[in-house]
């Protein structure tokens, strides 16, 4: 599903779940055709572009951002599905994917 974020100046196609994983095995997963991980700033524009927004994040869900909270950190951000905000956990728990192209 494609989604036009004036938030971010462009365009994202938003995948279905990808299924649960620690912050590090879904940023060292090799995905194809073009996915990858969504920056915290991303998952947080197509949450709030989103037209059809219950739609599409329907299952209030907390997902994985490839935004770490500092470099070197062991915490990362994740975004909720359920009200489009942020916040860390550790990179080491597992948590929803969802991945972007475009």
């Amino acid at each position: 599903m494609k989604i036009n974020t004036d938030f971010i100046g462009s365009t994202l196609e938003l995948s279905h779940p990808a299924g649960e994983m620690t912050w590090k095995e879904a940023m060292n997963t090799k995905w194809s055709d073009g996915w990858r991980m969504p920056t915290r700033a991303e998952l947080i524009g197509l949450f709030h572009e989103a037209e059809d927004r219950e739609h599409i994040f329907n299952d209030g869900a907390v997902v994985w951002s490839a935004s770490s909270y500092a470099s070197g950190s062991t915490v990362a951000w994740y975004v909720s599905f359920s009200n489009g905000g942020s916040f860390t956990g550790y990179k080491s728990k597992a948590s929803g994917v969802r991945l972007v192209r475009g």
